[in-house]
C-alpha cells in the first residue's frame, strides 16, 4: 500500500482528521514531525501508521530527504498547519508530487503581497501600507487613512490585531506589536517573510465597514468551487469571532452569488490550483465584497469543518486531502435543513491550561449538537489572539438574538483554569 506523509509543526486535533481522510483514499498515513514529547508520541501512535522524525519540519530539503529515505515514490505530502504550508509544498516539489506551486503559498502567507496581487487583478481592497517604525505613524496614516487596522504581516487568528483611530494610537499599536511578537511561541513570526522581518514590520489597512463572511473555496484543475457562505454575526470588541451561522440567516441568493464570485476570483487571481483556501470577506458599503484574509492550502480552522459538513454535507478536510494527493473527490452527503450555528469560547488572560470545566453541561443544552474542545492541558493560551478553545455546534435558534443568548448561557457554564506561564 502506498503512503502519504502528513507534516505537522505542533500536535493538534487536525492530524487525526487529515489521517482519517488519507486512509479513506486507500493510502497509509505516516507523520513527519519534530521530536515529540512522550505523551504526544504515545497518543499519536494510535492515530498514524508510522513516524518520520526530522530536526526542523520547516526545512523542505530535510523533509524531502527523510521521506525519500523511507520510500522513493510517496503518494503525496499534506499538511493543515498554516505556518508550514509553503515549506511542505516545496518539499512536495522536491519529491515530484506537488499539486500547487510552493511560490503561490509563499505569496498567500504574506498579507501585503496578497493585497498587491489582488489589486493587480483589479479586485477591490482597502488602502494599505507597511509600517516599520513608530516614527512612520503619521505618514502611514496619511497614506492609508484613519481609522485603520494594524496587524502582523503574516499573522493568523487575529493575533495582536488592533483598530486605531489616531496617529498616536497607530504609533502605540506599532510599539505593542514590536514588544509582544518577539515573545510569541508561533514560529512563523521568527522567520523572514521574503525580505520582511515580521517582528519589526507590520501591515496597516484602511478600515472596512459592513457585515463579515467566510467562504471556503476548492480549486481543482483550474475550476474554483465555493463551498458555502458562513456569516459572522457575533464579533467582540477585539475582533474575535464569537458566533457564526451557515447558511446566513438573512442573505439573498444574489448577495450569496456576489460573495461566491469575490472569493473564487481571489483564489484564482492568487494562482491557487489543486488546493483549497479559506477566505474572509467584508461586504463593504462602498466596495462591495472585499477580501480581508486568505488562508491558503488548508480548510477553515477550529471546528468550522464540522460546521460546513453539518450545513452542507461537504467534508472540506477530505476535499483538501484529495486535492493535495490528486485522488478522486470524496463522496458528499446532505446538510441539515436548518441553519447551523457555531459558537466559540476563549480563555481570559494568559497562562498554561490546567483544565476546562463545564463542557458536559453545555452539551446538555437542548440546542447543542456537538461540543469540540481543541485545546489541551499544558497549552499556552493568550488573549492576544483567537485560540478557539471550546467550540459549540448548535441548531434550532430563530435569529441572531437567539444565537447570542445561547452564547451567553454557555459562557456562564464554561470555565478555563490557567496557571501563569
Amino acid at each position: 500500500m502506498n503512503t502519504a506523509f502528513v507534516v505537522c509543526e505542533t500536535a493538534g486535533q487536525w492530524i487525526a482528521d487529515v489521517v482519517t481522510a488519507v486512509r479513506a483514499t486507500g493510502l497509509r498515513a505516516e507523520l513527519v514531525t519534530e521530536p515529540l514529547e512522550p505523551a504526544d508520541l504515545a497518543r499519536l501512535a494510535d492515530v498514524v501508521d508510522g513516524f518520520i522524525v526530522v530536526a526542523d519540519v520547516r526545512d523542505p530539503e530535510s523533509v524531502a530527504d527523510a521521506i525519500r529515505a523511507r520510500t522513493p515514490l510517496p503518494a503525496g505530502v499534506v499538511t493543515a498547519a498554516e505556518g508550514i504550508v509553503a515549506s511542505v509544498a516545496r518539499a512536495a516539489e522536491l519529491l515530484g508530487v506537488a499539486r500547487c506551486p510552493a511560490s503561490v503559498f509563499t505569496v498567500t502567507h504574506n498579507k501585503f503581497a496578497v493585497r498587491q496581487a489582488l489589486a493587480e487583478a483589479g479586485l477591490p481592497g482597502p488602502r494599505c501600507a507597511l509600517i516599520s517604525a513608530e516614527s512612520e505613524a503619521a505618514s502611514v496614516a496619511e497614506a492609508v487613512g484613519l481609522p485603520a487596522i494594524v496587524k502582523p504581516v503574516n499573522g493568523a487568528a487575529s493575533n495582536l490585531v488592533r483598530t486605531v483611530s489616531t496617529v498616536d494610537e497607530l504609533a502605540a499599536a506599532y510599539r505593542l506589536l514590536a514588544e509582544r511578537l518577539p515573545h510569541s511561541e508561533d514560529a512563523r513570526y521568527h522567520r523572514l517573510v521574503g525580505s520582511i522581518d515580521p517582528l519589526k514590520v507590520f501591515l496597516v489597512e484602511g478600515l472596512l465597514r459592513g457585515p463579515e463572511y467566510a467562504v471556503d473555496v476548492l480549486v481543482r484543475d483550474g475550476v474554483a468551487e465555493p463551498v458555502a457562505v458562513v456569516e459572522k454575526p457575533l464579533i467582540d470588541e477585539r475582533k474575535f469571532e464569537l458566533g457564526m451561522v451557515c447558511p446566513p440567516l438573512e442573505l439573498s441568493e444574489k448577495d450569496t452569488e456576489r460573495l461566491f464570485a469575490a472569493a473564487t476570483a481571489a483564489a484564482l487571481a492568487l494562482g491557487l490550483d489543486n488546493t483549497c483556501a479559506h477566505l474572509e470577506l467584508i461586504d463593504d458599503a462602498e466596495m462591495g465584497p472585499t477580501i480581508v484574509e486568505v488562508n491558503a492550502g488548508r480548510p477553515a480552522g477550529g471546528a468550522q469543518p464540522v460546521l460546513l459538513k453539518l450545513a452542507t454535507g461537504i467534508d472540506v478536510i477530505a476535499e483538501a486531502v484529495s486535492l493535495a494527493l490528486g485522488t478522486p473527490p470524496p463522496a458528499r452527503g446532505k446538510g441539515l435543513p436548518v441553519p447551523v450555528g457555531y459558537l466559540i469560547f476563549y480563555a481570559e488572560g494568559t497562562g498554561r491550561l490546567v483544565r476546562v470545566v463545564g463542557t458536559d453541561e453545555v452539551a446538555d443544552l437542548p440546542e447543542v449538537l456537538e461540543v469540540v474542545t481543541i485545546v489541551r492541558p499544558g497549552q499556552l493560551l493568550t488573549d492576544d489572539q483567537e485560540i478557539y478553545a471550546v467550540n459549540v455546534l448548535a441548531a434550532g435558534f430563530a435569529d441572531t438574538e437567539d444565537l447570542a443568548a445561547l452564547h451567553a448561557e454557555a459562557a456562564k457554564l464554561i470555565r478555563f483554569e490557567l496557571e501563569e506561564s
